[in-house]
């Protein structure tokens, strides 16, 4: 496929998206090969069916809004009020689905719409990773970026709220954490109030980290004691939520705090039922991660607070994991950890691939590797 002239690559995507895409990823460095992922994206969503299976899901339901909206003909001022007595922090859902059915009924659109934001968001974090790669690429980063593209991949489009949350949330985080530009930390603040309120929580870590800076050791001993705290008084965080948030916030996040659900969870939950590969996956990943995060603190532990770049890293991951760990005693919390998984896989390609690393590191990839490729 001759790629010189940068016009073609829609040509070719139209007359085969799939082998378009899968050439662009070989081909990465082409400045085309992004917005090749973003339009197959769009196609994903251009493609999507909602099933029998899935007909409780969320994105069921913000088809539905438009046909509703549709067929009451809200004005922008009932849109408003619809809005207000919804309780909803986040603004997206509804705005989105009544600025649609100004123009159709049919809620399928809508999911283009979503493919197409979504798609933006998933092949700018990805690539913003991939652009700064040095050099050929070494076997273990290869892994780690097939790693990149699934942590959080392009079928999540179906939970699209908080998924499409997570990528807004990493664009504005990773120019921060690898350049220091804070002017893109607007993403991640107005995250929670577009399109998915639980993104306040996320807030938590990055705040805490803007106002202490890199306290390093500090972090990486609370992301180890992260691990020690499988479970905390859920009635004392209930009552603190109920006295200290506003009512929206405390009627919105009613769903996740309801106490027999967290003891369910804690018990296993729905993965009780589930086959093994699905049980034992997430737990692969994550102690992969960890494993390789604690032993490059631990080679560079007393030569760290010279090596600014690394320092910011793995202060501000180790300072999120310990939220993302506890939030992950509760219903849902767990995706937060996609979120942190995300973070530190692109922090770990990049200071692989662009740092000469030591002997006694390659074992320990080695002994990674089938872990995540598992």
């Amino acid at each position: 496929m001759n790629t010189r002239n940068k016009s073609y690559h829609f040509i070719y995507f139209l007359l085969w998206p799939f082998l378009t895409l899968v050439h662009y990823i070989i081909n990465f460095r082409e400045p085309a090969a992004k917005n090749v992922m973003w339009l197959f994206i769009t196609f994903y969503g251009l493609t999507f069916a909602i099933g029998v299976e899935n007909a409780d899901s969320d994105i069921v339901r913000y088809v539905a809004n438009v046909e509703m909206f549709y067929k009451l003909n809200f004005s922008l001022n009932e849109a408003v009020d619809y809005y207000l007595d919804s309780r909803e922090i986040d603004v997206f859902r509804t705005f989105s689905s009544w600025g649609l059915s100004k123009i159709t009924s049919n809620g399928f659109y809508l999911i283009v719409i979503y493919g197409v934001i979504y798609g933006y968001f998933f092949s700018r974090n990805i690539w913003y990773t991939l652009d700064r790669l040095q050099g050929k690429i070494k076997p273990f980063v290869l892994i780690l970026i097939i790693t990149l593209f699934l942590i959080i991949p392009i079928w999540n489009l179906n939970g699209f709220r908080f998924w499409t949350a997570s990528h807004t949330f990493i664009y504005g985080l990773l120019p921060f954490i690898f350049e220091k530009k804070r002017k893109s930390l607007i993403w991640c603040f107005v995250t929670p109030f577009i399109l998915h309120f639980s993104f306040l929580f996320a807030l938590l870590p990055l705040v805490l980290y803007l106002l202490l800076g890199n306290k390093v050791r500090v972090y990486f001993y609370l992301f180890l004691l992260s691990f020690f705290i499988s479970e905390f008084d859920i009635s004392q965080f209930n009552t603190f939520i109920e006295q200290y948030l506003p009512d929206s916030i405390v009627e919105r996040s009613s769903a996740y705090r309801v106490e027999d659900k967290i003891l369910e969870q804690r018990e296993g939950g729905k993965l009780n039922d589930a086959v093994w590969y699905v049980k034992i996956y997430g737990k692969a990943l994550r102690w992969s991660i960890i494993s390789l995060l604690v032993f490059i603190y631990w080679k560079a532990r007393r030569t760290i607070n010279r090596n600014k770049y690394l320092l910011r890293l793995l202060s501000f991951i180790f300072l999120f994991f310990f939220f993302a760990n506890i939030l992950s005693t509760i219903p849902s919390g767990s995706r937060f950890l996609s979120v942190g998984n995300f973070i530190a896989i692109s922090a770990l390609a990049l200071y692989l691939q662009n740092n000469k690393i030591k002997k006694m590191f390659y074992s320990l990839s080695k002994a990674a590797t089938p872990f995540l490729i598992f």
